[in-house]
């Protein structure tokens, strides 16, 4: 494509059409768009019609919106033969840059965007003009072409931001190195010109916006360029770095403020001087010393002049950032100890900004779901008041007692005050608690709440006298930010404070379940979820509160759980689905008496999660509820299999049908969990499961990544419930699937073999037979092409399922069908070094095969790999002993109560909130597969077994193995040969 008027009308109009509010139209210049897109000039054509100014406005920014996203899907692929040429892309390095500086603000922005994907891929290795084109920029612009300036300097801070998190290494180290010298001392220029300049313009408020818009990305940029190590030419300059941020600190301009709640470009600039003062202080306090005090009176003197306004909330809680920084380390925190500085800074800077705002009581009424994620989910570290806890616990560090002293008069003041008006001063008992838990505090989890409290703190006492009696009230709707607070003092303390105060907690929580307030609601459910995970002081290993104290309410608490789980307002709560799961689970076989009722309840909620499946935390629980029941159920009485399957394939299938690809890796796992659970043999799998087995055998099924997993273990399954009937019968589909999977993907190659594992395991001797060479040939291909340690650790596993069904014997001949002598390589470049890694699941079967390669083939015991290969196999099998201990084999019953005591720990922590939820997958605990063992009580310990293999061979082989093992190996090994043949009572001779 040339770049001639008659192509940049065509794409214009192409363009104009993807404006349209014509569906049909709008789709189908996309779909040509897409089709021209890969032509080369096409990105030179979309930068002309960004670069001319007689475009209309709508035109210049969909192309360069165009440009931009075409950027981004295509520039990183740079060795795909369908990515942007590289003539193109020698042609957009050279003119961007000069472009953005010209372009109108909306313009430049885009640009800057794409100048970063650009950069993070090819600066500085394929892009070294880069910092050359931006310095020239910085000294070409005169003083009246900020936007030119800013759009540089933005577009620097975007690829030099990853510096402040990247984990340090050579490479990075060499490009900092790089940057800092072409760049730094050019903006140190442009830094101290600034500073010079902006006094003069103090008439004029739009210059000073523009300047001040530089300021604050060159602030941003100085911390980005120190945040892996001091750089020489910032040590150098640090005087000028320093006095010009004190300046910028103290001053004051005042049509640079906020108008609204939006915080101004003045603020914004102080915000990043206290950041970047804080990483001087945290990380070069040597160099940092001499600024420290000034530093500290300016951001002091900062605080105590700024209002309540929400405009304000990142520069206080970054400049209390920096006093903390101050606070907690040995070499700063003496000035805080002289005089009454600990009382001023207590009651001026710290007890102010944890008062709750207007704007705070107006999101609890009326965004509880936000007030609630930032509280429970300890979302408002950008807050003044967790900034102010962080100050105050800082402090504590080396002044607690004076601390506590101090706060605790504040304390018992706002306590009385409550105690004599609650409605018009409920605002200092909502302090006050705050105040308590952040003196107490010592350590913390989400896991376990407060693991570790101050000795100046007592939390029952206070819990009893100031806490109980606000959740014993009758009257659950007054005040009801108070009471919400003193259920989350009880979810944060319930680990200090006994057995006895949880059973009193308990049925106050459950009345707090019928608020038609949605926190409190939410706390409540909350709270219950958390007291049930407390775990016993006498035994760590039974939770604190027993299904039998939960009986009494347990029918009050399903009904206020569905209760909320039907309201129009909180129908997706996450946290009371939470709480039905754990109930569920704690309740133990008594949760049977309440099944109908939860199985029509959770089937109803989940067919109306299914028009908009959004809430991916919800879903979860919802899920792993449904999995709790029918573990709970099965356990107690098979027979009900068929009930669950008639209750839940109708919503099954239609969610199959409607192809929710959120709920299908749920359904999946829930399936085979299920199918898992009926006897062997294809005349007691129902029909549905025979039908359902062809629709997951076809591809589409296995193209999302977030099926796999599910899908593996729902295949093996079937593998092992009906491998000689229905799984035979499309044997070859089933390879086709682990071949796919092993030769096509790092990420799900594990599920691959797993598949075939059981293909080992279950199918009976000589199915595979026709198909074992090409198996190889799969493994062995990818191991070229792609080794990584998984792939080498599952084909160990592999191997070892192997030998112990089709014998050792078997293994190396199908090994050196490949090529000759290829099992020698095999052992020593994988087996000898990997095998101690392989993980827990598989060091059974690995130890056993691995004892059978040495006892059993005759290449290994008189043939050609007997001197090679015996000894340092015996070697590896000794480590692999010492790297762990190999358990003798569990009963079913304990594997059982291991797998279901694992989902609980896994459930202990709830899921992670994705902003954007895709549907990867997420492992249903309750539906864990309890961990399998093949060789059963044959063979109860592999140790033992590797005795007894050894004395085989050394009778029939006299002196000759006795001699190997006497000559080759050490007096530690031998001593553990001797150690597990005591264990078997055998006498190797």
């Amino acid at each position: 494509m040339e770049i001639t008027d008659q192509n940049l009308e065509a794409l214009s109009t192409y363009l104009r059409k993807t404006l349209s509010a014509n569906t049909n139209e709008r789709l189908e210049a996309e779909k040509t768009l897409k089709q021209i897109e890969r032509n080369e000039n096409y990105t030179s054509l979309l930068l002309t019609l960004c670069e001319r100014s007689t475009t209309p406005d709508e035109l210049r920014r969909a192309s360069v919106i165009t440009f931009k996203n075409f950027i981004k899907r295509n520039w990183p692929s740079l060795d795909e033969s369908n990515s942007i040429s590289i003539r193109d892309r020698n042609h957009i390095k050279e003119h961007i840059i000069d472009l953005m500086t010209r372009s109108p603000e909306y313009i430049q922005e885009q640009l800057s965007d794409a100048i970063t994907v650009i950069g993070r891929s090819d600066f500085p290795n394929r892009w070294g003009t880069l910092l050359d084109t931006m310095i020239k920029q910085f000294q070409q612009q005169s003083s009246n072409s900020f936007q030119s300036i800013n759009g540089v300097l933005k577009t620097a801070h975007s690829l030099f931001e990853r510096y402040r998190y990247e984990q340090k290494s050579d490479e990075l180290w060499l490009e900092i190195k790089l940057v800092l010298e072409k760049f730094a001392p050019a903006f140190t220029e442009l830094f101290k010109s600034l500073m010079a300049y902006f006094p003069q313009k103090e008439s004029d408020p739009i210059e000073m916006k523009n300047i001040f818009n530089s300021l604050c990305v060159i602030i941003k940029i100085f911390y980005d360029l120190n945040a892996q190590e001091l750089p020489e030419h910032f040590e150098d300059n640090i005087d000028i770095y320093m006095t010009h941020f004190l300046t910028l600190l103290s001053y004051d301009y005042p049509k640079l403020h906020s108008n609204n709640n939006d915080p101004g470009i003045l603020d914004q600039v102080k915000t990043e001087i206290c950041r970047a003062a804080a990483l001087y202080a945290d990380n070069y306090s040597d160099e940092f010393k001499p600024y420290t005090q000034q530093f500290a009176l300016v951001i002091w003197s900062l605080l105590t002049r700024l209002d309540l306004s929400s405009s304000y909330d990142e520069l206080i809680g970054t400049a209390m950032k920096f006093l903390s920084t101050l606070a907690a380390r040995s070499h700063h925190c003496s000035m805080f100890a002289g005089g009454d500085t600990l009382k001023i800074v207590c009651e001026q800077v710290i007890l102010p900004n944890l008062f709750l705002r207007t704007s705070d009581v107006e999101e609890f009424e009326d965004n509880p779901e936000e007030y609630i994620r930032k509280d429970i989910e300890k979302s408002d570290s950008a807050t003044r008041r967790r900034a102010a806890c962080d100050f105050l616990q800082a402090l504590c560090i080396f002044f607690e007692s004076q601390v506590v002293s101090i706060c605790s008069q504040h304390i018992d003041s706002m306590q009385k005050e409550y105690l004599q008006n609650p409605k018009q001063n409920w605002l200092k008992k909502d302090t006050c608690i705050f105040l308590v838990l952040a003196l107490a505090s010592k350590g913390e989890t989400q896991k376990f709440g407060i693991t570790k409290t101050s000795s100046f703190i007592n939390i029952q006492a206070f819990y009893s006298s100031s806490i109980l009696p606000e959740l014993q009230n009758k009257d659950i709707d007054s005040l009801p930010l108070i009471k919400a607070d003193c259920l989350k003092f009880l979810i944060d303390v319930r680990n200090q404070i006994g057995r006895d105060a949880l059973l009193i907690s308990i049925p106050e929580c459950v009345r707090f379940l019928s608020s038609n307030n949605m926190v409190l609601q939410t706390y409540a459910a909350h709270a219950i979820e958390r007291l049930l995970l407390v775990r016993s002081s006498a035994d760590q290993k039974f939770t604190s509160i027993t299904k039998d104290d939960l009986i009494p309410y347990a029918q009050a608490m399903y009904d206020n759980f569905f209760r909320i789980l039907t309201s129009d307002k909180s129908y997706e709560n996450e946290y009371v689905m939470r709480a039905v799961m754990r109930v569920s689970s704690s309740l133990s076989d008594r949760v049977l008496l309440y099944l109908n009722q939860l199985m029509e309840k959770l089937v109803m909620i989940l067919r109306r999660s299914c028009k908009n499946p959004n809430k991916p935390n919800f879903n979860h629980y919802l899920f792993e509820t449904i999995t709790v029941l029918i573990r709970t159920s099965l356990s107690k009485n098979v027979g009900v299999l068929d009930q669950f399957e008639q209750i839940l394939f109708p919503v099954f299938t239609q969610i199959f049908t409607d192809d929710i690809a959120e709920f299908v890796p749920y359904v999946l796992q829930i399936i085979g969990f299920l199918l898992e659970s009926h006897s062997s043999g294809s005349t007691s799998i129902p029909i549905a499961y025979q039908a359902l087995f062809q629709s997951i055998l076809t591809p589409s099924f296995w193209d999302r990544s977030g099926n796999i997993p599910a899908l593996s273990r729902l295949l093996e399954a079937y593998i092992e419930k009906a491998g000689e009937t229905i799984v035979l019968e499309k044997l070859t589909t089933v390879l086709g699937i682990f071949q796919r999977l092993v030769s096509q993907s790092k990420i799900h190659d594990h599920e691959g073999f797993a598949i075939l594992n059981s293909l080992i395991i279950h199918l009976p001797l000589g199915c595979l037979n026709n198909y074992l060479k090409d198996i190889f040939i799969v493994i062995f291909t990818r191991l070229t092409k792609a080794k990584t340690q998984k792939l080498i650790r599952c084909i160990i596993v592999f191997f070892s399922y192997f030998t112990i069904k089709n014998g050792a014997q078997e293994l190396i001949i199908q090994v050196d069908s490949i090529q000759a002598n290829m099992f020698q390589m095999v052992v020593e470049r994988l087996i000898i070094p990997e095998l101690s890694k392989v993980d827990d699941n598989g060091k059974k079967i690995c130890a056993v095969a691995v004892t059978h390669l040495l006892c059993d083939p005759e290449q290994m015991t008189k043939g050609i790999y007997l001197n090679n290969l015996w000894l340092a196999l015996l070697q590896a099998l000794l480590r692999l002993f010492e790297s762990s201990n190999i358990l003798q084999t569990m009963s079913t019953a304990d594997r059982k109560k291991q797998a279901e005591a694992e989902a609980e720990e896994e459930l202990l922590v709830g899921l992670d909130d994705t902003p954007d939820y895709t549907p990867v997958f997420s492992r249903l605990a309750f539906a864990k597969k309890p961990r399998a063992d093949l060789l059963g009580s044959s063979i109860p310990d592999a140790r033992c077994h590797l005795a007894k293999c050894l004395q085989t061979l050394t009778s029939s082989h006299p002196n000759q193995f006795l001699n190997i093992m006497a000559h080759g190996l050490s007096r530690e090994d031998l001593l553990e040969i001797q150690k597990y043949c005591a264990l078997a009572n055998v006498t190797l001779t």
